[in-house]
């Protein structure tokens, strides 16, 4: 479960409603000012775009989670690319399957 707390600080846990109010338990009344989130589908998105969880807005009188979809920056995609770039690399300096995993594995 998701909460925005009193200082409009989101995402809260319960845990974090618990720091203040021990006693409180999942189930009960909520604490003054804090506000529970309904959680909404993530979007699917395009190979080059990231979806990503923005403040919750509010959907028929009930604050829900906001999905947010950008385009990668040219260092994600270098980033998320970089594994399959190395094995080209690995293999083209002659390495075998095996000696690739032993690397990704940290044992070579």
């Amino acid at each position: 479960m998701l909460f925005i707390s009193p200082n409009n600080e989101y995402p809260r846990h319960y845990g974090d409603i618990q720091l203040d109010y021990p006693n409180w338990k999942l189930g009960s009344d909520l604490p003054e000012g804090w506000v529970e989130v309904a959680t909404a589908e993530k979007p699917a998105v395009n190979s080059d775009e990231i979806a990503y969880e923005d403040f919750p807005t509010e959907i028929d009188g009930v604050m829900t989670q906001n999905w947010a979809v950008r385009k990668m920056t040219a260092e994600e995609i270098e980033r998320r690319e970089a594994p399959q770039k190395a094995k080209e690399k690995l293999i083209e300096l002659g390495f075998s399957e095996a000696e690739i995993r032993a690397i990704a594995r940290g044992l070579f």
